[in-house]
């Protein structure tokens, strides 16, 4: 009997939620998405270590967008999610860089700029050696794009990692 009402209950509200929805609107288009950078922020806030936040934050927006979208499974679609993606976690790692770099005393300042240099030099090659698998085709700015966001977010995850640990 439980099951019976739970299901009745069920249909009755994605019925509900289907008719919010106007008849001639795709579901894509039904809801508003997030930014890219809100919904990072938020994914951030929901989670406190480093391992659940890569796990659970690490492309979720690209991946919402490209399922909402009403061009999210085209590749150019697919690219502008990941570029919009990368694009928030690149800010979001300048300014944990920044934050980061404000409370480090020389030489300090100076070994994690050299890092960050080093991993920026690392990023570009990598990125370009997974892009060349695909030279010239139409996959190559989505590897690109993909593997700079992957970057970035990791990056901005250990940033923010030692952020909140004591120095």
């Amino acid at each position: 009997m439980r099951v019976l009402m739970l299901a009745a209950s069920l249909s009755i509200g994605l019925t509900a939620c289907g008719n919010a929805q106007k008849a001639d609107e795709p579901a894509s288009q039904a809801m508003p998405m997030l930014s890219a950078a809100n919904t990072i922020e938020a994914c951030l806030g929901s989670y406190s270590d480093i391992a659940a936040r890569e796990a659970e934050c690490v492309g979720q927006y690209s991946n919402a967008c490209m399922a909402l979208s009403p061009d999210g499974e085209t590749n150019s679609g697919m690219i502008r999610c990941t570029v919009e993606e990368y694009n928030a976690w690149d800010a979001r790692l300048n300014t944990a860089y920044g934050a980061y770099m404000q409370g480090l005393d020389a030489p300090r300042d100076g070994a994690l700029r050299e890092a960050q240099r080093a991993w920026m030099a690392l990023r570009d090659a990598d990125c370009a050696f997974a892009a060349s698998a695909y030279e010239g085709g139409s996959m190559q700015p989505l590897v690109t794009a993909g593997c700079r966001m992957d970057y970035a977010a990791r990056r901005t995850l250990r940033l923010l990692s030692w952020l909140e640990e004591p120095r």
